[in-house]
């Protein structure tokens, strides 16, 4: 099982590579798939740091 920060780790570095696809390639020839891949990291990311404070909150 994968811990929080583990998660936050692996979208960081699918955001990195999504990025750098999109920066690399010609801005005619941007993938979907890239764009798809950058805002699901960006989503996912989200979603994870939301979280993440609504538990520490009901820790306390």
């Amino acid at each position: 099982m994968l811990t929080s920060i583990d998660r936050v780790m692996i979208y960081a570095v699918l955001c990195i590579i999504s990025f750098s696809t999109i920066m690399l390639i010609n801005h005619y020839a941007t993938g979907l798939f890239a764009v798809g891949g950058l805002l699901a990291t960006i989503l996912g990311l989200w979603v994870e740091l939301t979280s993440k404070n609504k538990l520490e909150q009901q820790k306390k």
